[in-house]
């Protein structure tokens, strides 16, 4: 059963594990939009675990899918990166298309991405990520352009041997009505705090 943040007639929210793809893969498998029977209203990557939202009707896919697209929808991300990234900043660098398992940077369509560093330890950074577009790989991308390859990322620089340091931590919609605010929050996931330790006990959100 995946771990639900939330749910009404039209929508429910999951806590997306690492490792699950949000649509069927290639050749089929377990997926989240099978395993909760509901429509896609976005997507993660397979390895980045936290907040997803679905449909369980057309309309309430419609209504969120108007919302991603008018960018009315606020995320947050956590992030572990390793290099030097300033305190706080924005990529503002185009990603193209997807390559080899990777997307191009520096060309393509628009994408925009601020960050705060929340934490350091040596050469480590626990990144809190603000998208406000919603390219593939885009906070993966913009983090190992600015400086910062994530923990597991190999295909952006990021040092082998750990799982992908992403986690799509919270997530604002206007919802049940225009001018309503449905803020969620996934739990930190064991693997960053078992890196960060007493760091994540407290650890809240930027408002």
């Amino acid at each position: 059963m995946l771990p639900v943040l939330y749910q009404d007639r039209h929508l429910v929210v999951v806590d997306k594990p690492a490792g699950l793809p949000t649509i069927p893969p290639r050749g089929g498998g377990p997926n989240v939009a099978a395993e909760a029977g509901c429509l896609v209203c976005h997507r993660l990557d397979a390895d980045t675990s936290g907040v997803l939202v679905l449909a369980r009707s057309a309309a309430g896919q419609r209504l969120v899918s108007v919302a991603f697209e008018t960018r009315r929808v606020r995320k947050g991300y956590l992030a572990i990166g390793r290099g030097a990234l300033a305190d706080h900043g924005t990529c503002t660098l185009a990603l193209g298309d997807w390559h080899r398992g990777r997307v191009q940077i520096g060309r393509g369509r628009a994408a925009d991405t601020a960050w705060t560093v929340r934490h350091r330890r040596g050469a480590d950074v626990l990144v809190e990520a603000f998208p406000r577009t919603g390219r593939t790989h885009q906070v993966r991308a913009h983090l190992a352009a600015s400086g910062a390859p994530l923990l597991g990322d190999e295909a952006y620089g990021g040092p082998a041997g750990f799982p992908l340091a992403l986690h799509a931590w919270w997530l604002e919609l206007p919802w049940p009505g225009p001018d309503d605010v449905l803020r969620l929050r996934a739990p930190i996931p064991a693997a960053f705090s078992a890196s960060w330790g007493g760091a994540l006990h407290d650890l809240e959100p930027t408002p």
